[in-house]
């Protein structure tokens, strides 16, 4: 039995010792063929896909562009044939009220309609339904100059005066 287990570790020996030398050849000989178990790798190409793709166009169908003014979308067809885009063209005179004058090198005056909405208007100002145009501006109030048609067809001019209310105890000149 003795025999038998000193040939054992003999062997073990010798093939730990010839893949040891197997390992470190292999290593060293960079050129060295690889063992006939393990195929050769092939270098593999990519494939790529051509860029010349056309980018769809952007269609506005249905919904609201988001690229135009948000007042446009909002006017009526009626009001876009007349080509009307402020909100001051869109009251009417007897909504608004002056609430004071500014004289000094340019005439200013501040209105405000029925809802508490004020603005500030000059003179050649667009006020009103029917293309009213401020003419004039006074300590007193303002003049503005309408342009209607009546029934027949005819355009008509009325010249309105919204005056400034004089404040309770105060005396007029």
């Amino acid at each position: 039995m003795k025999g038998y287990l000193s040939v054992l570790i003999i062997i073990m020996s010798v093939a730990v010792v010839s893949c040891s030398k197997g390992n470190n050849q292999s290593q060293s000989d960079p050129g060295a063929s690889p063992k006939a178990g393990v195929a050769k790798q092939e270098k593999v190409t990519p494939v790529t896909a051509p860029v010349d793709q056309k980018k769809p166009e952007y269609q506005v169908i249905g919904i609201r562009d988001p690229f135009h003014p948000f007042l446009t979308s909002l006017a009526s067809d009626d009001e876009a044939k007349k080509g009307i885009i402020d909100p001051l063209q869109r009251i009417s005179l007897s909504q608004v009220g002056i609430v004071g004058v500014i004289l000094g090198h340019e005439k200013r005056a501040l209105i405000q309609e029925s809802s508490g909405m004020g603005y500030i208007i000059k003179e050649g100002s667009l006020v009103g339904e029917n293309s009213g145009i401020v003419t004039g501006i006074s300590a007193d109030g303002v003049t503005i100059k309408q342009h209607f048609k009546d029934y027949m067809g005819r355009v008509n001019t009325r010249e309105i005066v919204l005056s400034l209310k004089k404040e309770e105890g105060v005396t007029g000149k």
